[in-house]
């Protein structure tokens, strides 16, 4: 702070006293004055070292952002599992009755990316998942009929990721994954009619583009909790099968579908470094 060009000459200030009012100068003011004036100037002098030395300005705890900003250069790495399950006991529908049935599914995702930029990333995903089944069903006529199944499935996904942010601290993210699909699966099926073995052989091929929203929630800074579901696809399947006496099939379907299906919720944790 130049001082020089504050302070007035001694006859300035002595004409401006005899005009005002009578005022004295203490020394004590006089100097508490001059020692708040170098304070300013060497804490402003300080800031402006801190600047050029590129550090930044301290910013409260309330506005400090408790989960990430995604920006381009970051990589991300995201696993996901969904769990299906469904027992019952003398369930009984229109046309059959299923005395007994356990049936269950689930399926392990990787996937792995890079920002683009600022909210938008790409990358390819990789699946892996079985399912069982096993029933004992009655018809209508009174035969009953025991079935069991068992596949497995693959499933290659190449992506592109959109993060809309609900807060200001970042922590909070809407999710929407836009996704080819290329999946894979293989199973095999035994059916008992009265002693008789039926085994079928299924290779089922989809290819298609499906929607995937859902919420992503940062636990603590890089690390965060991702739950998200199938919602919306366009899908093409081949599917060809072998059955025991009977001729090979082959079948070929187009279909588009909108629906949620609660008990195939993803949930995941994904990391960004």
């Amino acid at each position: 702070m130049n001082t020089r060009s504050t302070l007035k000459p001694f006859s300035s200030l002595q004409r401006l006293k005899s005009t005002v009012c009578p005022l004295k100068l203490r020394p004590v003011a006089v100097v508490l004055v001059f020692f708040l004036c170098c304070s300013s100037s060497a804490l402003f002098a300080q800031d402006q070292q801190s600047i050029k030395a590129g550090k930044k300005p301290l910013v409260s705890k309330e506005e400090q952002s408790e989960g990430l900003v995604i920006e381009k250069g970051l990589k991300f790495s995201i696993l996901t599992f969904s769990l299906s399950s469904r027992n019952a006991v003398n369930d009984n529908n229109f046309f059959v009755n299923y005395l007994n049935q356990k049936k269950s599914s689930w399926t392990v995702r990787a996937d792995g990316g890079y920002i683009l930029k600022k909210n938008l990333g790409a990358g390819l995903g990789l699946s892996y998942g079985q399912s069982k089944e096993n029933n004992l069903i009655k018809a209508a006529d009174g035969a009953l009929t025991s079935n069991r199944s068992f596949s497995n499935n693959y499933g290659v996904r190449p992506f592109i990721k959109n993060f809309i942010p609900l807060d200001r601290k970042n922590r909070f993210y809407i999710v929407n994954q836009t996704e080819i699909q290329l999946l894979f699966d293989r199973s095999i099926k035994e059916s008992t009619v009265n002693e008789i073995l039926t085994r079928t052989y299924t290779s089922k091929d989809t290819y298609g583009v499906g929607l995937r929203p859902g919420l992503m929630i940062f636990i603590v800074k890089n690390f965060a909790f991702e739950t998200t579901v199938d919602i919306f696809g366009i899908n093409t399947s081949v599917e060809t099968g072998r059955t025991t006496g009977q001729p090979d099939t082959r079948v070929t379907t187009t279909d588009m579908n909108f629906k949620i299906n609660i008990l195939k919720i993803g949930f995941g944790f994904s990391t960004y470094f």
